[in-house]
């Protein structure tokens, strides 16, 4: 499993995803607690697969959405409500963190931490790097369907 650590640019966020692992996303304020936040999500996602007797998720197949997003700021709120219109309910929520599952599509999970801003790293790993344009401090969230 190749688990991705990174620093924001704002020098105090600390962003993980797992290369092969789709949809967990974890951020945190060190090292030590990102560490645990990705073991906890691995858990987490490992504990619902089999629940449900699905094989656990490796590799690269993840969400795609055709949407454009401008953002200065996302919340989990935010996102939880974007995916929820995309069929996406809650499996899993306490205070760090919140596991959605597609609906239809019970093999698709999206793990996030639980912040009011979410590291644009996140986000444009979750809408691509083409799709997700961080705006700074101007404006708020804005959608637009990629495709004419």
């Amino acid at each position: 499993m190749k688990i991705i650590l990174k620093k924001e640019f704002d020098g105090r966020t600390y962003v993980a995803f797992c290369e092969n692992v789709p949809g967990v996303y974890v951020q945190a304020t060190s090292k030590e607690q990102l560490n645990q936040r990705v073991s906890k999500a691995l858990a987490l996602l490992k504990h619902y697969c089999e629940q449900r007797n699905q094989p656990f998720p490796i590799g690269e197949d993840k969400p795609l959405f055709d949407i454009r997003i401008r953002f200065n700021s996302l919340s989990t709120e935010q996102l939880v409500d974007f995916f929820h219109k995309r069929n996406y309910h809650i499996e899993f929520e306490d205070a760090d963190s919140v596991l959605l599952m597609n609906s239809f599509f019970p093999f698709n999970r999206v793990h996030l931490p639980k912040t009011n801003h979410i590291s644009p790293i996140i986000v444009r790993r979750i809408f691509g790097s083409q799709n997700a344009i961080y705006v700074g401090g101007h404006g708020n969230l804005k959608l637009h369907r990629s495709a004419p």
